[in-house]
């Protein structure tokens, strides 16, 4: 992960004219403004990830409680749907009650014993990865949560210290939610728009599918698909964008074009396999319509059961 230069203003030149000069070039475009005082330049900015520019965020605030929540995960390198906050989560162990200011989240954090990381780049303390991951499995929607989650476990992170970590919380708020995440946090997710889509299939009351299992024929390997349905010998897959922008693919000389036709044929010998009855695909936009999804699993012949409680969003 590249490290945006963050770059000051206001303090070396006591005449503020420094400061002036920073902020006409913020207002011209060509910096970009992360709290008074703070910048980085525009171009870097733009090239940036979510993560890079959520963690110069954290660099450029000047506080010294514990980074926490979204913060956190920014730092431990856990994928994010959509961008980070543009405030910078932090606990605070006198707080009872939450306190949103202009670039900081306040927490509260106060009876809790926090299990901490240090920041490599500048001792800044932040909760370690189980705190971090529980935070997030508390605090926000399952679509946010469960990708963080999967790369938690990827990791090492385990669903029982996870459980743990939100029983001794005693949490009147997110438990289930919580645990619900937890339940559904597989460490086989291929990957964060993956995780988005099982939450979105669970959530029209699919059958909960084994991960990445592995198909062959008699010319060997197929390849491994996204979700399967054994009972029902379904095969649904996941289209983000990554397969046909993988770098790799690109250093091998493949084209956006060769992926298609390479995954034309895969999925050729996929139907063709006994134990496969049906396939069908969905992307981002299905992930996000309950009703275009529920399309696609009616046209494969999926069951849906809604289940006995609707996740809390």
């Amino acid at each position: 992960m590249a490290r945006l230069t963050i770059i000051t203003g206001g303090r070396a030149d006591p005449s503020g004219r420094r400061g002036r000069t920073l902020r006409q070039r913020a207002d011209a475009g060509t910096l970009v403004r992360l709290v008074p005082g703070r910048f980085v330049d525009a171009d870097e900015w733009r090239r940036a990830t979510p993560g890079e520019r959520h963690i110069a965020r954290i660099k450029a605030v000047h506080d010294r409680l514990v980074v926490s929540h979204a913060s956190a995960a920014a730092l431990h390198g856990l994928p994010w749907s959509g961008e980070f906050p543009e405030t910078v989560d932090v606990i605070d162990p006198r707080r009872t009650t939450s306190q949103g200011l202009a670039h900081v989240r306040k927490r509260p954090g106060a009876g809790r014993t926090l299990r901490t990381d240090s920041m490599v780049a500048n001792g800044r303390l932040l909760t370690d990865l189980v705190t971090t991951a529980a935070d997030l499995a508390i605090s926000y929607e399952l679509r946010v949560s469960v990708p963080a989650l999967d790369a938690a476990m990827q990791i090492g992170l385990t669903s029982r210290e996870l459980t743990g970590e939100v029983e001794q919380r005693n949490a009147v708020h997110g438990r289930r939610r919580a645990l619900t995440a937890i339940e559904l946090a597989d460490p086989a997710s291929g990957s964060p728009g993956e995780s988005i889509g099982r939450v979105a299939l669970d959530e029209l009351g699919a059958p909960r599918p084994v991960l990445q299992q592995e198909f062959r024929d008699a010319a060997g390997l197929i390849g491994r698909v996204d979700f399967w349905y054994p009972e029902q010998g379904i095969v649904l897959e996941f289209d983000g964008r990554a397969k046909y922008l993988d770098p790799a693919l690109r250093a091998a000389g493949s084209t956006a074009a060769d992926v298609v036709v390479a995954e034309k044929r895969r999925e050729d010998r996929l139907r063709r396999h006994p134990d496969v009855r049906a396939l069908g695909r969905f992307g981002w936009r299905e992930a996000h319509d309950a009703d275009a999804l529920r399309g696609v699993l009616r046209s494969v012949g999926l069951p849906i059961v809604p289940r006995s409680f609707v996740h809390m969003r």
